[in-house]
């Protein structure tokens, strides 16, 4: 199953990073996926197996993609009645 992050998302790992931060936000998704430490800036890019493997929670979402990609990539949301 594909990861569903976009760009601006803000994911919190099980290990902290050396400067004490834990949370982390995705400047780049495609076959690996660029995170950004938000403490202190550290940029690292990891391949989508190994971030599954650390990725606790998503902590916040990014802002949302084009309506019509997102209807096409998960179908039709259920009506709010």
């Amino acid at each position: 199953m594909v990861m569903d992050l976009r760009v601006g998302d803000v994911l919190r790992l099980h290990r902290k990073h050396p400067c004490g931060g834990f949370d982390w936000q995705v400047v780049r998704v495609g076959a690996d996926i660029g995170i950004v430490c938000r403490t202190c800036s550290h940029r690292v890019l990891l391949d989508r197996p190994t971030l599954r493997r650390r990725l606790q929670s998503v902590v916040e979402r990014g802002a949302p993609i084009d309506p019509e990609i997102e209807r096409a990539l998960f179908g039709e949301p259920p009506d709010a009645e």
